[in-house]
């Protein structure tokens, strides 16, 4: 008897969780779904703004702001790809709320507008009277809609205030899409892991370490003070190549003494099979642009412009880095160039930039 009795509680049991389970509300269901992972072409970036403000000026301002050239590339690319749909989109079609960074922007002076009512139902009070207030404000939401997204609002009292607001704000909005942008690429660049092993080689070559990837392979030349790494990539190739040098003047760590060291790595070591060829710093089509920093701890002279092959027809873009190593007295000289004709380079000198960064003297 006690058996059929806990038999039957066990029965019940089952069946009230079943009948709890099935007749859950359609609220409760959608909780319990996954969050869909966001998703988007790294540096890329959708608006969302209605047709009537996008169409008057705010086109042009985000042109101007957000799609300025990367510096730099032989054929222009823009820092973002601005992609811009209206709020009624997001509902047509669910996978637009799927994607990584959006910038909204809202005229709170239109009251039938969609973008607004969209910000009015997603901010609070206190922020929409601020606002109002001071005539334009910003706020930043997380995984509004899937994990791993980033929503930017540009907020105005009116239309003028809107734009007049966003010539201001728009370098830290810049920043911040580029710093999460940036996490993107490190992943990418290290898809595969860190090489240990070639780490090492370019510690005995040059004197300084680098956290290589585990997709570069060592190009076997055989110098003392010289080393080149290569990842083959689609028509083409990421390269990283490094030297030192003596310290001897501080004539050395300018543009014309970055370049002097390139050019010389360039002339001896990188040619075609063309006869007189050999790689050099093309600085008359378009500038040597230098910007002196501080990398993990040294002073280092940044360098980016675009190489070519004498006698050739070839070139591409280029990142060095030209480091004081005051400890042992010498430069270290670490350079990234990209092969990739007919292809876009922006996102391979990104990943240059990513290995360049983790250089540290020994």
């Amino acid at each position: 008897m006690n058996i059929m009795i806990q038999r039957f509680s066990l029965y019940f049991a089952a069946l009230l969780l079943a009948v709890t389970l099935f007749s859950c509300s359609d609220d409760m269901q959608r909780t319990l779904q996954p969050t869909p992972s966001a998703f988007g072409s790294i540096n890329s970036v959708t608006v969302i703004a209605d047709s009537s403000l996008w169409l008057s000026q705010a086109r042009d301002s985000v042109a101007f702001f957000f799609e300025s050239p990367y510096i730099i590339l032989p054929q222009p690319e823009p820092i973002f790809d601005i992609r811009h749909i209206e709020p009624r989109k997001l509902a047509e079609e669910p996978t637009f709320q799927e994607l990584r960074n959006y910038i909204v922007l809202a005229d709170l002076s239109d009251a039938d507008s969609p973008t607004t009512k969209m910000v009015l139902n997603d901010l609070n009070d206190a922020k929409i009277s601020q606002v109002k207030e001071e005539g334009f404000g910003t706020a930043v939401a997380k995984n509004k809609w899937a994990t791993g997204q980033q929503l930017i609002y540009l907020m105005g009292r009116d239309e003028t205030e809107l734009l007049a607001g966003m010539s201001n704000i728009y370098p830290s909005v810049v920043k911040r899409l580029a710093d999460a942008e940036r996490e993107r690429v490190r992943i990418t660049t290290y898809f595969e892991g860190i090489n240990r092993g070639l780490g090492d080689t370019v510690q005995q070559k040059i004197g300084a370490r680098l956290d290589v990837p585990g997709s570069y392979s060592l190009v076997p030349i055989d110098e003392p003070n010289f080393v080149w790494l290569r990842k083959e990539t689609q028509g083409g190739s990421l390269n990283i190549m490094g030297t030192r040098v003596p310290y001897e003047s501080q004539g050395q760590l300018t543009k014309e003494g970055l370049k002097e060291i390139r050019d010389q790595l360039g002339k001896q070591y990188i040619s075609t099979t063309l006869e007189d060829t050999y790689m050099k710093v093309n600085d008359v089509d378009l500038p040597l642009f230098t910007e002196s920093m501080e990398l993990n701890g040294q002073f280092a002279l940044e360098g980016r412009g675009i190489w070519e092959i004498e006698n050739d027809y070839l070139g591409g873009p280029f990142v060095s880095y030209l480091i004081n190593n005051e400890a042992e007295r010498e430069l270290v000289f670490i350079d990234g160039f990209v092969l990739a004709p007919g292809r876009k380079k922006r996102e391979l000198v990104e990943q240059l930039v990513q290995v360049l960064r983790t250089t540290e003297v020994q």
